[in-house]
C-alpha cells in the first residue's frame, strides 16, 4: 500500500519510505520516522544556506547574474556553465562601457557564484580570465573617492537647523546623533530594535544584533552616554523620537509618510539620503557625504579628540587596524604634523 502516494514496503517489520530529495551518502529507503527526520534536517539545512549571505549582497549577485544572463542571451551564449571566453568578453564590455573596477568585480563574484551554486567550476577562477581582469584593474582601475568624514561641527549645523516640532525631524536628529555617537555603519543603524535598548545610569545600551564582520550574529553591545549638554544629546533625542512615534516595539528607524503616519523601516540607502538633505538644508555640499560619514565621522573626530585606538576600535569594532588607522591618520589636525612654515 502507499502512504500519501509514496511507495513504501515493509522490512522486518517496519516501514520503509523513500526519501524525496535524498542527498548523496544517504541510503535510497529508511525508516519512516528517520525519514520524517532526515527530511526536517534537509529542509533546516536550506534555510541556514539562504542566510549565509547577506540580504543586500544576495540581492545584488541576482541582479547581476540577471544582466549577465541576459548578455548572453544577444549573442546566443550559454551563461551556464559558460566558457572561459564569453565571461571575458563580459567583463571587457562592462569596462569599456565605463562601470567601475569594483562593479565589473562584484559580477564578476556573482558569476562564480552561480557556477558553484550548479556544481561548475567558476570561469572566473581561469587564469586566463585573472589576467584580463588584472589589465582592467591596471587601465581603468582608480582609487576610490572618499566621502568627507562628518566631524562634530558639521554635525552640530545639521542638527541644529532641524525643526523637530515635526515627526521627520525628530527622526532624523536622532538618527544623526546615534550614528555619529556610536560610529554605526548606515546597515547597522536602520537594524537597530527597540528591544535591543536598555536603559544605562550613563544613558541607553544598544545591542547591536549583527553587523558586516559579525554575520553570524553573535552581537555586541555598545554604550550611547548623554551629552555633555543636553542639547545636542543623542540619548535625549533618540527617546524624544520613539516617545513622538509612540514606538515600544520593532525598528527604531522608521518611514514616516507625509501625513505624519509611522511607516516601513528605513533603509540603508534611506540614511545616505537623510544625510544628504540634512547637509543641503545647514548650507553643506550634499556631495561630500554618504552613509558612511558618520561612522568615518565618529573614528576621525575621536582621533582628534586624542582617544586612543583602542578606545575607538572599542566603538567602531573594526577588526582590521589598518582601516581604522586610515581615519585616525585623516583625523590629523595641524597640531599633529610636524609643520616647518
Amino acid at each position: 500500500m502507499d502512504v500519501e502516494g509514496e511507495p513504501v514496503e515493509t522490512v522486518e517489520g517496519e516501514l520503509m519510505l523513500a526519501l524525496e530529495h535524498r542527498p548523496d551518502g544517504i541510503p535510497a529507503r529508511l525508516p519512516a520516522h528517520l525519514a520524517a527526520e532526515l527530511e526536517e534536517l534537509i529542509d533546516a539545512a536550506k534555510q541556514y544556506a539562504s542566510h549565509a549571505q547577506a540580504e543586500n549582497t544576495s540581492r545584488a549577485y541576482a541582479s547581476d547574474w540577471k544582466q549577465f544572463a541576459t548578455w548572453c542571451a544577444r549573442y546566443e551564449f550559454l551563461p551556464l556553465p559558460a566558457p572561459v571566453s564569453v565571461v571575458t568578453c563580459y567583463v571587457t564590455s562592462m569596462a569599456q562601457r565605463g562601470l567601475s573596477v569594483s562593479t565589473i568585480r562584484r559580477h564578476a563574484a556573482a558569476i562564480a557564484r552561480a557556477h558553484r551554486q550548479s556544481g561548475h567550476l567558476p570561469p572566473t577562477s581561469d587564469p586566463a580570465f585573472l589576467t584580463v581582469l588584472e589589465g582592467i584593474a591596471r587601465v581603468h582601475g582608480a582609487a576610490a573617492r572618499k566621502k568627507t568624514a562628518l566631524l562634530r561641527e558639521p554635525i552640530l549645523e545639521m542638527v541644529d537647523r532641524i525643526d523637530t516640532s515635526q515627526t521627520t525631524g525628530l527622526r532624523d536628529r536622532a538618527l544623526l546623533l546615534v550614528g555619529f555617537a556610536l560610529g554605526l555603519r548606515r546597515s547597522e543603524l536602520v537594524a537597530i530594535k527597540v528591544e535591543d535598548l536598555s536603559p544605562s545610569p550613563d544613558g541607553v545600551t544598544v545591542r547591536i544584533a549583527k553587523s558586516k564582520t559579525d554575520q553570524q550574529g553573535r552581537g555586541t553591545e555598545l554604550l550611547l552616554v548623554y551629552g555633555q549638554s543636553p542639547n545636542p544629546c543623542p540619548v535625549r533625542a533618540l527617546r524624544a523620537w520613539l516617545d513622538g512615534a509612540g514606538l515600544t516595539d520593532g525598528p527604531v528607524f522608521r518611514r514616516v509618510t507625509r501625513t505624519g503616519a509611522i511607516s516601513s523601516p528605513l533603509t540603508a540607502q534611506s540614511v545616505a539620503l537623510i544625510i544628504k538633505k540634512r547637509a543641503r538644508a545647514a548650507g553643506l555640499d550634499p556631495g561630500e557625504f554618504a552613509g558612511h560619514s558618520l561612522r568615518s565621522g565618529y573614528a576621525t573626530q575621536a582621533a582628534r579628540d586624542g582617544h586612543n585606538p583602542i578606545q575607538i576600535a572599542d566603538i567602531t569594532r573594526h577588526k582590521d587596524q589598518r582601516v581604522l588607522a586610515g581615519y585616525i591618520r585623516a583625523g590629523r589636525g595641524r597640531d599633529d604634523i610636524a609643520h616647518v612654515l
